[in-house]
């Protein structure tokens, strides 16, 4: 070769790689170029991250000192294309990682001039680390506790579990609603596939329907290349749980009564109907049915949701369970912190138990880590409660026996049919302010009273009315 043939050659191939460093940078994947010798020659970021090392560290290496491959070499030298060649990449510490490499050759007038490495996750280990992202990590062992309360929902959930029918979750926060929906997927026949978890509170309401849905590429600005697949997709064979879901908008929860009636979804910015595998579990805190009644949440879809509907009563109705959660919650810290376990005085526990636990079990469950972090001693005393708890009153359950007693005498007493209801609305009122507007506050309301939970409903349509 004279030196005008060597020269166009030399040309040829910086050409050659200036077109592959363009490519390189809108792949993803970890990608090495390699010359004829087996000298990395360039390599993307991709691949910097796997390896664990600047570029400035990799090129001019052999590749053979960051991948472990019998018959790499010879496909290299041979200018021969492969797939799925096992191969074992090397980090910075040493580590082995097993990966896939697809070997494309570099050819200049049919001379080998290197190859180009594509490296990918084999199958196995994408589908394993799904599994670690979309997996569980509780059962029913997690709901701790055997008030007849907790004993009739862990049983309800058994004979529910193998169902494909849409569950609805009603409690209060901190009472385990997530933990009760892993459970059933554990107990389901969907247990093998992905339990996938979506906070409809928590996501900003532009970006909720595309986390849901996914989209496809271009669809609005800043779409990833490609699309993505949204939360029914992932969900494929296994469980969809949404969080919240009094918190979704009105505009949503058509699109959602439209899922659950055709079993089909559309990406955002797609045309193509794509068929959903999904069981729904729904959860939320809200008082839904006053909330269809103020049209903040369709009926129809209410319907749909509620097929199966399970309650998980708040810590203060099942105080029987304190000291078993105790217990639970002490043996769970004191082996995490390496301390051993601690006794509480009478009076500590008087206090446990008198405490109206807004938090619930979260906050149970805080109280002891509490107590195990800062408690030298092996007793724990009232000083050594937290000041929500200690502080507070011997019963947060504010008793209303003489609101009661005065709803009675209406009964015994009829003056004008104006001061009865004037009367009865304020007593009604009371009662919402000291147990709340959600559906059991408006049940323990009700039944401090003296009414059913019906009539209840009734009167404050009325009062609205009135208003």
């Amino acid at each position: 070769m004279d030196a005008g043939d060597f020269e166009i050659a030399r040309k040829e191939r910086l050409k050659l790689l200036r077109e592959i460093e363009g490519l390189l940078s809108f792949i993803t994947d970890p990608v090495l170029v390699v010359d004829a010798e087996g000298k990395i020659i360039h390599t993307n970021s991709a691949a910097e991250q796997i390896l664990e090392r600047s570029q400035i560290m990799i090129i001019n290496k052999h590749f053979t000192e960051f991948i472990k491959s019998k018959s790499l070499p010879q496909y290299i030298k041979q200018g021969k294309p492969a797939t799925n060649l096992a191969v074992n990449i090397i980090n910075s510490k040493g580590i082995n990682h097993d990966f896939s490499c697809r070997l494309h050759p570099l050819l200049v007038d049919k001379q080998v001039e290197g190859a180009i490495l594509f490296l990918t996750k084999p199958v196995l280990r994408q589908e394993q680390e799904k599994s670690s992202r979309y997996g569980t990590r509780f059962s029913l062992d997690d709901i701790i506790g055997s008030s007849p309360a907790i004993t009739a929902l862990k049983e309800q959930v058994r004979k529910i579990a193998k169902s494909e029918s849409t569950v609805l979750i009603r409690g209060e926060s901190g009472t385990g609603k997530e933990v009760l929906a892993q459970s059933i997927h554990r107990l389901s026949h969907r247990s093998n596939g992905p339990f996938v978890a979506i906070n409809c509170a928590a996501i900003p309401e532009s970006l909720l329907e595309s986390e849901l849905f996914g989209y496809e590429e271009g669809a609005f600005t800043g779409a990833k290349k490609g699309g993505k697949p949204g939360r029914f997709e992932l969900a494929k064979g296994g469980t969809l749980f949404l969080d919240e879901i009094g918190d979704m908008p009105l505009y949503l929860q058509a699109k959602l009564l439209r899922v659950l009636q055709e079993r089909r979804i559309e990406r955002v910015g797609g045309t193509k109907s794509i068929e959903i595998d999904v069981r729904i579990i729904a959860a939320t805190h809200k008082d839904l049915e006053s909330m269809i009644a103020n049209n903040q949440f369709r009926e129809d879809l209410y319907f749909r949701l509620n097929v199966i509907p399970l309650y998980i009563p708040p810590l203060r109705e099942r105080k029987e369970d304190l000291y078993e959660l105790i217990q639970y919650y002490m043996n769970k810290f004191c082996k995490r912190f390496g301390k051993e376990p601690k006794r509480f005085s009478s009076q500590a526990l008087k206090k446990i138990f008198d405490y109206h636990w807004p938090g619930n079990v979260r906050e149970l469950e805080n109280m002891v880590e509490y107590i195990v972090n800062l408690e030298i001693g092996d007793l724990v005393t009232v000083s050594s409660l937290p000041a929500s708890i200690r502080e507070a009153s011997e019963d947060k359950n504010m008793d209303i026996t003489k609101e009661k007693q005065e709803l009675q005498k209406l009964n015994d007493f009829s003056p004008s049919v104006y001061s009865v209801n004037e009367i009865e609305e304020q007593l009604i009122i009371k009662a919402l302010q000291r147990f709340g507007t959600s559906t059991e506050g408006k049940r323990k309301a009700a039944e401090a009273l003296g009414i059913s939970l019906a009539t209840l409903y009734r009167r404050l349509e009325k009062m609205k009315r009135r208003c």
